[in-house]
Formats: C-alpha cells, structure tokens, sequence
C-alpha cells in the first residue's frame, strides 16, 4: 500500500493529465446521441461506390424538406379562414342614437315631416349591409381575391362563402354612394354621415378556430410519398445519385438508423461509439507527449485544449438538437484560433481535426460538414499566425468567410452540376459563422486571467513604456531604463535569429531591473554627480544591496499583478551567481586571507530555464559590460561576449534551459553585431 501511495505521488502530476482526458471522453459519450450510423457513405451527383444495394427491409419513401415546406404553403394557400359574424356590434339603438344627432345638425327643428321617409330610406340600406356583414381587416386575407373561400360563422351555424358577398369598409361606402345618389344637397350629405357613421365592421377574424383547424389539417400531411419492399433493388455499384435515389437512400438510412435505434443491439452501438471517441483522444494525447511535449508538460495548456474542445462540442451537439437549421452558424474556426493563440499552429490543427471528427458522425450531410469546417479551420490557423494585432482576427474572419463560400460554390458544382439552388440563407449562416469568430478577442481575455497564461495582444501591451511599472521606473532610474531597453533590443534580435520567442524575451527584458526603484544611485548606471553611496558601505553590505533589486522587483511585480511568465525574467537574470565584483575588492583589500563567500551572498535564483530567460540573461550581463570598455573596438567586443558567455556556462547558469550551443553561438554573433552598431565601431577588414 505504501508503494502505491509512493507512486502516486510521485507522477500525481501526469496521472491528473490522464483523468482530464478521461473526463473529456466521458463527458463527449454523455452529450453524443446513441443512435447506428449508416454504413453506406453517399453524396448526390455522384457515383455510387459500393455494392448494389438491396433492400433490407421495407421502407417508406420520405418526401424532402422542400416538398413538405411546398405542401404546408399550398394548403395555408387554400385554406378558408375562419370568421364569426358579430350581430351585437350594430343594432336598432346604435343607429337611431347616430340619426337624432345628425338630424339636429342637418336642419335642426325644421322639415320634420320629411324625417320618418330619410329614416325609413337610411334603415333599410343600414339593415341591410349590416345584415349581409362588414369584414375587418386581418393580414390573414393579404393576397386573397373576391372568389376565395372563407368559413363564416353565423350563431351555431358554419357557411363557407366567397369572400366577395360580404362588404368591406370601402365596398359599403361605394353602395351606400350608389342608393343615395337620387339625393342632392344637404339631404345627400345627411344620408352619407348617417349611414357611415352607423355601420360597424361585425365580421371578425376568428383566430383561435382557424389556427386549430390549420394545426388538424397539417397533422394528417404525410411525410412519405411511396414504400420500397424488401429486396427490390435501390441502386446499382457506379450508378449515379440522383435526385430521386438520392431521397431513396436518405429514407433507408433514417429507417435503418432508427430501428437500430430501438433495437437490442443499441448496447453495441454505445460500445462502438466509446471506442471511436477513446480512439480520437488516445491519437490526440500521443500526439502531444510525443511531439509536443513541451506543451504538454505544462497542466494549463491541457486545461485550455480539453476545455476549448469540450465547450465547442457541447455548444455543436445543442444546435444540432435544437435548432439543426443553425449547424452553420456555429463558429468551429474558434478552436483552432485560440489554440493558436496560445500554444502553437501543430496543436490547433490536430485538435481541430479531431474535433471536427467527432461532430461529423452526427452533422448532416457529414462529407460536405468535414470538407468545410476542417478547410476554415486551416484557414483561420494559416492567416491568424499569432494573433498579434486586433487587425488579425478581422482579416481571418474575411478569409475563412471566403474559403466557407469556395466550398459551398464547389460542392454545389460537383453535386449538382449548376449553381440553381444557391441559397443567400446558407450565405447568411456562413456570413454569421464568420462573424462570430470575433468572440475569440473575448474569449482569449477570460482565458488570460482563469489560466495565468500570455498572449502576443497581452505582451503588446505589457511593453509599453507608457505602463506604470515602466513609466516610473523611466522617472526614478533612468540609467537602469536605458539598460533595459538596450537588453530588449539585443534579446529580442537574438531570439528572432533562433527562433524563439522574441516578444516575451523584449517584454521580460524591459521589466527585469525594476527591482532598482528602490535604491537607485547604488546603481552605477544611475549615478551622474559622482557621488557613490557604496563608498560608506562595506563591500558585503554593498553585495546585499545590489542582491535586493532581485527580491524587490519581483515583489513590485506582484503588487502591479505582472503575469509569472514575466516575472520569471525578474527571477532568473541573475541565476545563482555571486556579486562578483564586490567579492573581488574584498579580495583584492585583503590580499592572502580567506574571504567568506557566504559574507557576499549569491543570487537567489533560479538559473534560467526558457531559451528566452536565458538570452535575457546574456543580453543583461553584455550590455552592462560594455558600458565599462574604454575605446570599444571589435576585437575588445568580440572577447568581451566570449568571455562572458563562457563564463555562465562554466558556471552552469545555462545548465537548464533548453537552448543548444549552436543556438548560443547564434546568439553571440547577433549581440556582438548589436554591440558594434551602439558603440559605433567600424569593424576591421582584413589586408
């Protein structure tokens, strides 16, 4: 037992990378339907590859989604809505109420004879318009002619009519224009106002029948248009999939799909699909311990790989369920854009392969879904590079909306040989998908603060001189700023010659002294009057000092919560050397005795362990030396960096980072060419 709890601890590190990618595959076997895929693979306008096919079993026949869509329209077309005529809204009281009143107004107390025979005229046109029905208005009617159909509901009773018999606001107005138009004058213009003004709209839209007797009749719509039997013969190996066939073959595998479904053998099909899944993580797991070990390494680059891919999968398996009309508008170029960002291009192409793998055994149409979304991600992991401007993700949104239309033209060409059912809707699905890429800007900054880790946008911004850290350092030690800059120039060239990460080493360097804020004239470099405040310390004291800048700088960078990745340049520009120069003069003031070395302290570390600490490491001790050459020339530039170099190998200060000696001397040649530039020097030519 206790050698099992040994051995745990001792790889609990790799054993916890294993658990998140078993996590990671249950997690994908939870969320994925169990249903049997189709053996046989298929694409409309193509030949057909396999076997001649025979039916299984029989099967319905299923109509398209355009054919259904067409007969839900042409029965919506030709159905007769539902209206319900209203007697209450007009009646007897209603227009005597509005004839008194316009009487009073016509003539006041005079013709009242006349009053019983423009009563008798107006009721019997009011009765009757009101009788026969006035329509309101609804969107229902838009596109309807007089001879269409309507139900119109009178009491209990059901009469299906033309809508032409009933009156509208305006057909009303014109018959009451046409039994008037005897009248002339004021007995005309009394007629009108008393009529319009009595008449009510009565028939109303019944919107709660109609809508129940649409959803009854589109519930008996049959989605099938004719039955296949068992062993008829569906297609011949090289025939073409047509349009028909190609419905034929879509048919069987719904059927085949769903009775494998409900079928006994479903625990089978589970099986198979958790060993697919395992497969696909166990490729992707080996290809990160054995090619990309140095991410690997690393327990967050795990975390951001398994976290970015699961979510992506979650989201995809919701919209397929849900709403499958949006599968295109899902932005899958995501994943391999922030993996890019930060880790590398090898990792976000494996990945997002991988991940578009797995979608495609439930996607529609999973050919065409593949060629497409592994074709954008490539695009999006070729133009995307290092997400170092804002302008990048705009440019690979463009460029991956493009290769999203190439593909959909092709495939259209080679299916359907023309180009008659291009759809603007998928157009828009794509444009959308395209769009939503630029989720990754916020997305990259959560990633940032819930992992600690750096992007090429955040070391932008960190190394700007205008940041406070730096602005102040600019203001209290401005020899050490000038240093600094100098170091990140020179570490930067370096780095760019063998290939390592030029912005970290640039960034790193402008931060590594900010440590000397604190005191800073005990630095030689600040120092201007003459004055040297080391002259009233003893040479141990002056050692502790010049030691502190290290404590004190990565103290100040947690206070301004600088990043560790930045940090780690602060810690390791000194490695665990001793201060030379101090424990020299004590040497040299008591010449024959033994000095402490313990007296002068060494540099806390540790040494460097990145290619990038360790040419900043270079960089930093170079360029303070050469500020010291009297009469720099190449020859004093070229021993100077040699030295020195040598002189942190021997004290394995670069014992741990992994940068070869070819890319040392790489390094050498870069800075001395730097040094020269600085310092002016002319190099010699040969006689």
């Amino acid at each position: 037992m206790r050698n099992i709890f040994s051995t745990l601890q001792q790889y609990y590190y790799e054993i916890i990378k294993v658990l998140l990618f078993i996590i990671a595959i249950f997690i994908v076997v939870w969320i994925s339907p169990k249903e049997s895929f189709f053996r046989y693979e298929f694409q409309l306008g193509k030949p057909w590859s396999h076997n001649d096919l025979i039916a299984p079993f029989d099967f319905p026949i299923l109509k398209t989604a355009k054919q259904m869509e067409e007969e839900r329209k042409q029965i919506m077309n030709t159905f007769a809505p539902y209206f319900r005529y209203h007697e209450e809204l007009g009646g007897k009281d209603n227009f005597d109420k509005t004839y008194s009143t316009q009487w009073i107004l016509h003539f006041g107390n005079t013709r009242l004879k006349d009053s019983l025979k423009f009563a008798r005229v107006s009721r019997k046109i009011y009765d009757y318009i009101e009788k026969t029905g006035i329509i309101s208005y609804n969107p229902v009617l838009e596109g309807k002619s007089s001879t269409s159909k309507i139900n119109l509901i009178r009491g209990n009773e059901v009469t299906k009519i033309d809508l032409g018999k009933l009156f509208t606001v305006r057909t009303a107005h014109d018959y009451i224009q046409k039994k008037i138009r005897n009248y002339t004058g004021e007995d005309s213009l009394f007629l009108n106002n008393v009529l319009t003004q009595s008449l009510v709209q009565n028939v109303i839209y019944d919107e709660k029948r109609s809508k129940a007797e649409m959803n009854e009749i589109l519930s008996h719509v049959m989605n099938v248009q004719g039955l296949i039997q068992k062993g008829e013969l569906i297609i011949s190996k090289g025939e073409v999939v047509t349009p028909e066939k190609y419905q034929i073959l879509t048919s069987l595998k719904a059927e085949y799909e769903q009775e494998m479904g409900l079928s006994e053998s479903r625990k089978t099909i589970i099986s198979g699909m958790v060993l697919l899944i395992t497969l696909l993580f166990v490729i992707e797991f080996l290809f990160l311990v054995l090619h990309k070990k140095k991410y690997y390494d690393s327990l967050k680059n795990i975390l951001i790989i398994l976290l970015t891919q699961i979510l992506l999968i979650v989201v995809t398996h919701f919209i397929f369920d849900k709403f499958p009309a949006w599968s295109y508008t899902i932005p899958f170029a995501i994943l391999p854009i922030i993996l890019v960002a930060f880790l590398d291009a090898g990792i976000a192409i494996i990945v997002h392969l991988i991940t578009v793998l797995i979608l495609g055994f439930y996607a529609p149409n999973s050919f065409v879904f593949f060629y497409t979304q592994f074709a954008a991600g490539l695009m999006a992991v070729f133009t995307v590079q290092k997400l170092s401007k804002r302008s990048d993700l705009f440019r690979t949104s463009i460029m991956v909306f493009l290769t999203y239309m190439i593909v959909y033209v092709s495939m259209l060409l080679l299916q359907e040989g023309s180009l008659d059912h291009f759809s603007w809707d998928m157009t828009l699905y794509l444009g959308s998908s395209s769009i939503l890429l630029l989720l990754a800007f916020p997305l990259i900054f959560i990633y940032e603060k819930l992992f600690g880790v750096l992007t090429n946008l955040s070391l932008l911004e960190l190394s700007n001189t205008n940041n406070m850290l730096l602005r102040e350092l600019s203001i209290k030690a401005p020899g050490t700023f000038q240093h600094s800059l100098q170091v990140s120039n020179l570490a930067s060239d370096a780095l760019h010659a063998i290939g390592g990460d030029a912005l970290l080493a640039r960034t790193g360097a402008l931060y590594h002294d900010i440590g000397k804020m604190e005191n800073p004239l005990y630095f030689i470099e600040n120092q201007s009057s003459g004055y040297n405040p080391h002259d009233e310390l003893t040479y141990d004291e002056s050692a502790r000092i010049i030691i502190g800048h290290v404590i004190k700088g990565i103290e100040m960078a947690r206070k301004a919560r600088l990043p560790e990745a930045i940090i780690d340049f602060i810690r390791t520009h000194h490695g665990t050397r001793r201060v030379e120069y101090f424990y020299r003069l004590e040497k040299k003031m008591n010449p024959g005795m033994e000095v402490d070395q313990s007296e002068f302290l060494f540099y806390h570390g540790p040494v460097p362990f990145s290619r990038e600490t360790a040419v900043v490491m270079i960089a930093d001790s170079v360029e303070a030396a050469s500020r010291s050459i009297n009469e720099p020339d190449e020859q004093k530039i070229n021993d100077l960096v040699d030295n020195i170099v040598d002189s942190l190998m021997k004290e394995n200060q670069l014992i741990n980072a992994d940068i070869s000696l070819k890319e040392i001397n790489t390094v050498k040649k870069v800075i001395k060419k730097r040094l020269l530039n600085i310092h002016h020097v002319r190099i010699a030519y040969p006689d």
